[in-house]
C-alpha cells in the first residue's frame, strides 16, 4: 500500500496550484471537500500534482510550494519541528509526519546539516521544483534569507543545496 498525505497540506498545496488555473475544475473540487485532518491517498496526490505541474510550469509551482510551505509551518511546528534545526536536520521525519507511510523512494533524506547550509536527497517522484519551493519556504518561515537553493542530479537521485544567513 503506497502512504497517505494529511489533507491539510495536500489542500495547502495543490489547493494553490489549482487556484492558479481554470483548466482543473474537477480538482479544485476535490480538493475543497477535503477536510484537513482526514487522510488521503498519497497516489492521488502525485497524479494530480504533476498534472498540475505540466500545466504550470517549473516556476509557479516552486512560487506556489514556497508560499504553501510557509503557510504551513504551523503544522510542522506543531508536530515538534519547531527550529532550522530539526527540520533540516532530519528531513526525512518531517515528510513522515506529513504523510503517512511515505514510500522510501518518495522521501527526501537529509545528507549534511551545518547551522547555515544543508545537503538533501531524494529519489522522489516529487517535482524539484515543488521540493526546492518548500525548502525554501520553511527556511523563509523561520525568518532566514536564502542565499542558495538548487538541485543537482546526482546517480539517479536528486541531491539539493541549500544555504541561508
Amino acid at each position: 500500500m503506497s502512504g497517505e498525505i494529511q489533507g491539510a497540506w495536500f489542500k495547502a498545496i495543490l489547493g494553490s496550484m489549482t487556484a492558479a488555473s481554470s483548466r482543473f475544475p474537477a480538482h479544485q473540487r476535490t480538493i475543497n471537500s477535503m477536510q484537513d485532518e482526514t487522510w488521503y491517498a498519497w497516489e492521488d496526490y502525485l497524479r494530480m500534482l504533476g498534472e498540475l505541474h505540466v500545466a504550470l510550469g517549473d516556476r509557479a509551482v516552486e512560487a506556489i510550494a514556497q508560499r504553501s510551505a510557509m503557510r504551513t509551518l504551523p503544522i510542522a511546528r506543531s508536530r515538534g519541528f519547531d527550529s532550522v534545526e530539526k527540520v533540516f536536520g532530519d528531513f526525512d521525519a518531517v515528510m513522515r509526519s506529513l504523510v503517512r507511510d511515505l514510500p522510501t523512494e518518495d522521501s527526501a533524506r537529509t545528507v549534511a546539516f551545518m547551522p547555515l547550509a544543508a545537503e538533501l536527497e531524494s529519489g522522489s517522484r516529487l517535482p524539484a521544483p515543488l521540493l526546492l519551493g518548500t525548502f525554501r519556504g520553511f527556511l523563509m518561515g523561520f525568518g532566514k534569507i536564502v542565499t542558495e537553493a538548487k538541485m543537482t542530479p546526482r546517480h539517479g537521485l536528486r541531491r539539493y543545496s541549500l544555504k541561508w544567513m
